[in-house]
């Protein structure tokens, strides 16, 4: 299963950055893909009864909603960056680095506010085994694009060498 969940976040979010510049229509279909693809594997991670699932789901998709709401705005700071990696001014770096840790701690309380919410009403095991799975898929999809982007100061490098 684990191997699985790897599989097809890193190939769904491989994707959504390498095409970090292209059209709408295309990301929106990244988009619905990997929304798919991560329900199946909530779906059979948690595999709930009918009842648990009757509970379990209008609360993931809210909280879904407010999780793509931040991912929205995490994939326009790395496009932002991605854009403007060769010419980062000291401002600019401090803007994106400020943004990204709000980013962070938004996406910190969310979890801790679905957490409560999916506690209520799946119980707390859960909900834990919810926000396991989910903290695992966020910190595969971070790694998975801090191999895609450059590190400040990698450019400079490859830029001496030629």
């Amino acid at each position: 299963m684990r191997r699985y969940i790897v599989l097809i976040t890193a190939i769904v979010l491989s994707g959504f950055v390498v095409k970090a510049q292209t059209s709408d229509p295309e990301l929106d279909y990244i988009k619905k893909a990997y929304s798919q693809d991560k329900k199946t594997i909530v779906e059979a991670y948690m595999n709930f009864d009918v009842q648990e699932g009757a509970k379990f789901w209008p609360v993931y998709a809210a909280y879904e909603s407010g999780r793509e709401k931040l991912s929205r705005e995490r994939f326009r700071l790395i496009e932002e960056y991605v854009n403007n990696a060769d010419k980062l001014t000291p401002e600019l770096a401090d803007r994106l680095a400020t943004s990204v840790l709000a980013n962070n701690t938004n996406l910190n309380k969310l979890n801790q506010t679905y957490f409560k919410k999916m506690k209520n009403a799946i119980g707390a095991i859960g909900a834990a085994k919810f926000i396991q799975l989910e903290t695992y898929l966020q910190t595969t999809w971070r790694a998975a694009v801090q191999d895609l982007i450059p590190l400040i100061g990698e450019l400079d490098k490859t830029q001496k060498s030629k």
